[in-house]
């Protein structure tokens, strides 16, 4: 009797609370070999690949892409023990419990099977392997390679959304779902559905339901319970920006694919911050205040999925070509959906900078446990009065939103002057 191992769902961060299986990589039948990808989830916050934990013959799926609630422990699939060279089917086929099927394995889910549509148009078949178009010269994320290899769609015809224009799992469905008239991710046609009342669509105008990713899920969840349950305040400060913007331009000559950004400087400003203000470094945790000794400063990232906050570590302890480079590494694999669980997983502060878009300011909502966020505006020329004297000067206005629960204004005010001061000051950031 051949050997099978059970290949489970592991528990990939304390902060995953929902988990989509997105895609198989392998089917039933095929060779694996331990550490080979074989299956795509998709979290809260970015995708993650899961190794197969042995070598052998993957078995029995027991849980198709598609299903979401996944939680830690669930049985995926069986793999059979069946060395190297020889044959899959050298294996004995599974029997009807090891088969199974997603009703039986998780009951208390709410599984959507789709219905046929009527006049939807019939669903593509998936090209071999070989007979896709893959060129080495496209920038392309890895799954987004497969999921085209293996839908026989070429590259040169995929217009990437991703980092400098590379090709992103979401762009590949897109192409699909422009061909197919078939949402990938819903199974249903991407049109909206036949209103019998054609008053009622000339008086609503044409639209189009979107699904929404878990990120966003997860997103929209935790900020509406933040802005329920978190008694936020509000204070606004206004920063000198000539020296720091003098700074940037220098190192931007000097380096100009790590130069420091804006965002890195006040990631580096805020961490220094919360140094000399410490209590802010905080959370609200278990109706206790928790007090963090290193500054873990999250920023925030925009994504073709949703928003999303990977974390500087120690960005106390590095200096501003640290932060840069550091920042640069996270912002690419986090918009690639490639960003690991405990790169976003926990954070002390978090900083949301919209002012490359020319927003002025911005009033962010608390991120929980967290008990502060910084809001960061544009640079903008205006008057400044130095001494008897006005002139034309950069200012930038950070906004600060703390839990009230946490710190009182007091202490939220010592911080932003705090931040200031060393925005103000770049100097400061070196000493």
């Amino acid at each position: 009797m051949t050997a099978t191992t059970e290949f489970r769902l592991p528990q990939l961060a304390d902060s995953v609370t929902s988990v989509r299986l997105s895609l198989w990589l392998k089917q039933e039948g095929d060779r694996v070999e331990a550490g080979e990808p074989i299956v795509e989830v998709e979290t809260d916050k970015t995708n993650v690949e899961l190794e197969a934990p042995v070598a052998g013959v993957l078995r029995a799926i027991r849980v198709a892409a598609g299903v979401e609630g996944l939680e830690a422990g669930m049985l995926l699939a069986l793999i059979a023990d069946v060395p190297a060279g020889e044959a899959a089917t050298s294996a004995s086929p599974p029997t009807a419990s090891e088969q199974g099927s997603v009703v039986d394995i998780a009951p208390a889910m709410s599984i959507a099977v789709a219905a046929p549509v009527p006049d939807a148009p019939p669903p593509v078949e998936a090209a071999p392997l070989a007979a896709a178009q893959v060129s080495d010269d496209i920038a392309v994320t890895p799954m987004g390679r497969r999921m085209a290899a293996v839908a026989g769609v070429a590259l040169a015809d995929i217009l990437g959304t991703g980092r400098d224009g590379r090709i992103t799992k979401a762009d590949v469905e897109r192409v699909l779902a422009e061909r197919t008239g078939v949402s990938v991710t819903s199974g249903v046609p991407a049109w909206p559905a036949q209103v019998e009342d054609d008053a009622a669509v000339r008086s609503a105008g044409r639209f189009h339901d979107e699904e929404l990713s878990a990120m966003r899920r997860v997103t929209a969840t935790r900020m509406q319970q933040a802005k329920q349950t978190v008694p936020h305040f509000y204070l606004r400060i206004e920063c000198a920006a000539d020296a720091a913007l003098a700074l940037l331009a220098s190192a931007k000559q000097l380096r100009p694919d790590l130069a420091p950004t804006v965002t890195d400087l006040v990631i580096r400003a805020s961490a220094l911050a919360l140094r000399k203000v410490p209590r802010a470094n905080s959370a609200w945790v278990d109706g206790r205040v928790r007090l963090y000794e290193d500054a873990d400063i999250a920023v925030a990232v925009n994504t073709p999925n949703g928003l999303i906050t990977p974390i500087v570590r120690g960005a106390d302890k590095m200096d501003l070509a640290a932060v840069a480079t550091e920042t640069q590494g996270l912002v690419a694999r986090a918009r690639e959906g490639r960003l690991r669980p405990d790169e976003y997983a926990g954070g002390t502060f978090t900083i949301s900078n919209l002012g490359m878009y020319g927003v002025e300011s911005l009033y962010a909502i608390v991120n929980p446990p967290q008990s502060c966020i910084l809001g960061v505006g544009a640079a903008v020329s205006r008057p400044v009065a130095a001494g008897n004297e006005v002139r034309v000067g950069q200012v930038m206005v950070c906004t600060l939103s703390a839990d009230h629960r946490v710190i009182d204004g007091a202490v939220g005010a010592e911080l932003l002057a705090a931040i200031r001061d060393h925005i103000e000051q770049p100097g400061l950031m070196v000493v």
